[in-house]
C-alpha cells in the first residue's frame, strides 16, 4: 500500500441553519471582520444581511467587487482594503471566487507586496490572517484547500497559490445557502466538483484513503445533480457534501490535465470554469483508456457512468455541450493553448505520457 500523508486543519461544520454558529464559533477574538463576496450574493440574496446580523456584535466591513475569476487587481484592492481597516479575520461568503479572494486578501493584510508576487514565489513576510468559508454554491471546494486561483488578465493566464496558511481554519457548510443558486450555476459548479474528483482519483498523487473520498463524490454528483439542478433540496444537500469530499480530494492529489486545458477556455471564452472542465473530460477520459498508466481506474470511473449512459451523455442531459465548436473556439486557437498548457506542473501528475501533440489533439477531439 502507497505511502500517505492526510490533513485538513479545517473545522467543518456541515448542515442546515449551521451559519448561526458563524458567531459562537468567532468568540470574543476578532473584533474587525471583514467579509469578501460578490455583487450578486450581496445585492440579490439576503445571504451577507443575515450573516452581519448573526455578527451584529461585530464591527463587520464588507468587500464585494469579486468578479467571476477574479483578478491579480481586485485581490490586491482587497488587501489594501483590509489593511485600511485594520481586518483581523477575513470570511470568504460566496463560491470558489469569494473563497479564493478572501485567501487572497488574507495574505496580503499581514504583508506589503502584490499577489502576483507571492504567487511567483515569494515568501510571505508575515502570517496570513485566519480564514473563515462559507460557500453558497457547490462547486470548487474552496472551504476545504490551501488554494486559491487567479487570472492574470494581461498574460490571458490563471495562476494559483497553494500555501498551508491559507487553509480556513474553520468551513460553516449550510446547504441552506446554495438554494438560491440559478439552474445553470448548479450545473456549473457541480461539473467542477465532479471533475476535481475525477482528476483527484487519477493523479499519481493519489492514495487509497483519498480514492474513497474522491469515489465517493463521483457517486454523488452522477446520482444528484440533474435533481440539484431541478432545485430538489436533499440533491442540493448531497452536492454541498461532494464538493467538500472533492475539495478535500484535490487537496491532496491535485488537480491533473482536464482542469489546466479548461484555463484558456475560461480566460479566452469566459466559459464557467467547472463546464470548461467538462468539455474537455471526455476527450481526455478516451484517451486514458489506451494510455494510461492506471488503466484500471480509468475503466472504474467510465463504468461508474454507465448507468446514465456514459459521461458524454451524462454531460449533454444536462444542457451542456461537449463540442468546443458550440462555444465560438476556433480550432487556430489550439496552438497557444497547448503552448500554456504543457508548462503547468499538473501536467506532471497526470498518469500518462503527455506531450504537446497529446493537449492539443485532445483540444481536437472535443471540438
Amino acid at each position: 500500500m502507497k505511502n500517505f500523508i492526510f490533513n485538513i486543519p479545517t473545522k467543518i461544520i456541515f448542515g442546515r441553519k449551521k451559519i448561526q454558529e458563524l458567531n459562537p464559533e468567532i468568540g470574543r477574538q476578532y473584533k474587525n471582520i471583514l467579509i469578501v463576496t460578490d455583487r450578486t450574493i450581496y445585492e440579490k440574496t439576503d445571504i451577507i444581511q443575515k450573516a452581519q446580523t448573526i455578527l451584529k456584535d461585530k464591527n463587520v466591513f464588507v468587500f464585494k467587487d469579486v468578479e467571476e475569476n477574479p483578478s491579480f487587481e481586485t485581490t490586491d484592492r482587497g488587501g489594501v482594503f483590509a489593511k485600511d481597516n485594520q481586518i483581523e479575520l477575513v470570511i470568504g461568503i460566496g463560491g470558489g471566487s469569494s473563497m479564493d479572494v478572501a485567501k487572497g486578501i488574507a495574505i496580503l493584510s499581514n504583508n506589503p507586496n502584490s499577489i502576483k508576487d507571492y504567487i511567483e514565489g515569494k515568501e510571505f513576510e508575515n502570517k496570513a490572517l485566519p480564514i473563515i468559508c462559507v460557500p453558497t454554491s457547490s462547486g470548487t471546494g474552496s472551504e476545504a484547500t490551501p488554494f486559491a486561483v487567479f487570472t492574470d488578465r494581461f498574460a490571458g493566464t490563471k495562476a494559483a497559490i497553494s500555501n498551508h496558511q491559507i487553509f480556513p481554519f474553520l468551513s460553516i457548510l449550510d446547504p441552506e445557502l446554495t438554494y438560491s443558486m440559478p439552474a445553470s450555476v448548479v450545473i456549473n459548479t457541480g461539473l467542477d466538483a465532479l471533475t476535481h474528483s475525477i482528476e483527484a482519483y487519477l493523479s499519481t498523487e493519489s492514495f487509497d484513503l483519498n480514492d474513497q473520498l474522491a469515489l465517493r463524490s463521483i457517486e454523488l454528483v452522477i446520482d444528484n445533480l440533474e435533481g440539484a439542478a431541478s432545485k430538489n433540496t436533499k440533491s442540493m444537500d448531497k452536492m454541498a457534501y461532494a464538493s467538500l469530499l472533492g475539495g478535500i480530494a484535490i487537496t491532496h492529489a491535485s488537480t491533473i490535465l482536464p482542469h489546466i486545458m479548461g484555463y484558456p477556455l475560461t480566460v479566452y471564452h469566459n466559459i464557467p470554469h467547472g463546464r470548461a472542465n467538462a468539455i474537455i473530460m471526455p476527450a481526455f477520459l478516451d484517451f486514458m483508456k489506451e494510455y494510461a498508466y492506471n488503466k484500471d481506474k480509468v475503466e472504474l470511473v467510465l463504468e461508474m457512468f454507465k448507468v446514465k449512459g456514459g459521461i458524454n451523455n451524462f454531460i449533454n442531459n444536462l444542457g451542456v455541450s461537449t463540442k468546443l465548436s458550440d462555444y465560438g473556439v476556433n480550432k487556430n486557437e489550439f496552438d497557444d493553448y497547448t503552448s500554456k498548457v504543457i508548462v503547468k506542473g499538473d501536467v506532471k501528475i497526470t498518469p500518462a505520457e503527455i506531450t504537446e501533440e497529446v493537449i492539443k489533439n485532445i483540444y481536437l477531439y472535443s471540438y
